[in-house]
């Protein structure tokens, strides 16, 4: 039986004049908290969210990044957008999945009529959205899988031979957009090669990109739009290459040894610092893959190495690579980069080449 607890934020978001006004529920059904992001003139195209892995000492949380152009722009044409905390962290594939439904559901009968429901996941939450067009194809049209994670659960140690996980059965029954950057198609392709050819083979969409999830707005629209293409019976194939790159103007103040310039936004839960530095700024310091220099916010200093992704540090420590934007983000791999400084969105940032 669902136990189910409700907040109706009767909100028109207009956080800032980028935001797109729109009405938010959110509650809790059976120890999942949910957000539920309506825009004012719903199309009945509801895109649910299956969050990636979160380790257990995480905040339990439905709170995802709605102010990016992707989540934007698909509210802005009339998407809902509807997310899930799951009742649990860790790994949570089937749980998740049934997470999903329960919210389905709830839409579906207290807050509009569903015309079509999408899938969008993330690493373990493209896990979660495979096994739904495996196991429920019935209640979904398409699911886009960014980065998917399709192996078992990851352990201290890392396999050189990886096989699915065996809740996956490779037979999918609906359309599955395998979206993915660098060297995580590994798991897309593998799961590709386990399908039978049928129907609803799934396709590849690929990124050339270092980084973990490193894929900006604008490709992930392009596969989405590609997707629902593909659902309405227009044909599609794989993508070898679909990178869209950014090229960003310099914005920050450059002196003989250091950059300033500002925090745009801090993601959700994990700290992610984003800034308005570019690739040129680091190399008026001279600065080049695999160097480390300074990070300085207000009256705190770190040592920082300049990398391609949060894995190229050990656990703990400060990294800066360029995100899908070409922008610089910083972070702390597995640590939360903008609770270390206090930092919020609009602060200053300083960048120096000198090391103390």
């Amino acid at each position: 039986m669902k136990t189910f607890r409700y907040i109706f934020a009767a909100l028109a978001l207009l956080i800032s004049s980028t935001l797109f006004a729109q009405l938010q529920h959110a509650g809790e059904i059976d120890g999942a908290a949910f957000i539920v992001d309506v825009p004012a003139e719903p199309s009945g195209d509801v895109l649910f969210i299956a969050r990636g892995y979160r380790p257990d000492f995480f905040p339990v949380s439905a709170v995802y990044e709605v102010g990016t152009n992707f989540y934007q722009t698909l509210l802005h044409e009339g998407w809902t957008i509807a997310s899930t905390a799951f009742q649990s962290n860790d790994w949570v594939v089937a749980e998740g999945g049934a997470d999903i439904l329960a919210l389905q559901a709830h839409i579906e009968a207290e807050i509009h009529p569903i015309e079509r429901s999408f899938l969008y996941g993330e690493t373990m939450g493209g896990g979660v959205a495979v096994w739904l067009a495996e196991n429920e194809p019935e209640n979904f049209s398409g699911a886009l899988c960014l980065g998917a994670h399709l192996f078992p659960e990851p352990g201290p140690e890392i396999t050189t031979s990886p096989v699915l996980a065996k809740i996956f059965t490779a037979n999918p029954m609906l359309p599955i957009v395998l979206l993915a950057n660098g060297e995580e198609m590994l798991s897309s392709q593998s799961y590709l090669d386990a399908v039978d050819e049928t129907a609803y083979t799934p396709i590849t969409w690929f990124i050339d990109r270092p980084g973990h999830v490193n894929v900006n707005s604008a490709e992930r629209l392009a596969a989405m739009r590609a997707l629902v293409a593909w659902c309405e019976g227009a044909p599609i194939t794989p993508v070898e290459d679909g990178t869209i790159a950014m090229s960003p103007d310099s914005v920050a103040a450059v002196g003989e040894d250091v950059v300033a310039g500002n925090i745009t936004r801090i993601r959700p839960l994990y700290g992610n610092i984003y800034t308005n530095f570019v690739a040129d700024d680091l190399a008026q310091l001279g600065i080049e893959i695999g160097d480390t220099f300074t990070l300085l916010h207000k009256d705190k200093r770190y040592p920082i190495t300049f990398a391609q992704a949060y894995s190229d540090v050990p656990y703990g420590e400060w990294v800066a690579f360029m995100d899908s934007e070409a922008h610089v983000q910083i972070s702390r791999n597995y640590a939360n980069a903008a609770e270390t400084l206090s930092a919020v969105s609009g602060d200053p940032i300083l960048l120096s080449n000198q090391l103390e």
